[in-house]
């Protein structure tokens, strides 16, 4: 019966519209950052451009040899405590509050204060504690994203956070170690 249930579940995840070809370790958190489901289907084109240039800065990033944050070095991050505390949630396994509404412009703030060659492609990107594979990497930046979407709507500061988020990978592609 257990078998019969779980693969009924692994057809439901694999079965839902979204992004193809994310790595396995993070197959998991499609849906919850809005790379499945629902919110992939209406969240428009410029966000599936986007899902799909993560995908290429996450397998990228996936050689550089970085792997997950400790919750020490979490901690130390300079990033909005809502986005650290869902790091520290997924490395315990466990679930994250949502964000409260005032999140958007939280998230735009952080990303208006990044230093401006983190966004260009001969930047200092790879600076960012953040700039690595996983649950503690790049991913969080598609999360508040679409939690801005979501939780703050989807207006004009979210549209010019998906230029900045995807000036952003385009600098980590144009690292020439990777």
């Amino acid at each position: 019966m257990a078998d019969c249930l779980n693969n009924q579940l692994l057809t439901y995840c694999f079965s839902l519209p979204g992004l193809l070809g994310m790595p396995s370790t993070l197959q998991h958190l499609r849906e919850e950052v809005g790379l499945a489901g629902e919110s992939w289907e209406t969240l428009g084109g410029d966000w599936q451009t986007l899902g799909n240039l993560w995908l290429r800065t996450e397998t990228a990033l996936a050689r550089s040899g970085r792997t997950d944050l400790t919750f020490a070095e979490i901690h130390n991050l300079s990033i909005p405590d809502v986005w650290k505390d869902w790091m520290c949630a997924k490395l315990m396994r466990t679930e994250a509050a949502r964000p409260a509404e005032s999140f958007g412009k939280v998230f735009t703030d952080y990303l208006n204060g990044l230093p401006s060659s983190a966004q260009k492609l001969s930047g200092t990107v790879m600076n960012e504690g953040w700039s690595r594979p996983g649950k503690t990497g790049i991913v969080g930046l598609i999360l508040c994203l679409y939690w801005q979407a979501e939780y703050a709507g989807a207006g004009k500061d979210w549209q010019e956070n998906i230029k900045r988020v995807e000036r952003i990978f385009n600098a980590i592609l144009a690292t020439p170690d990777l």
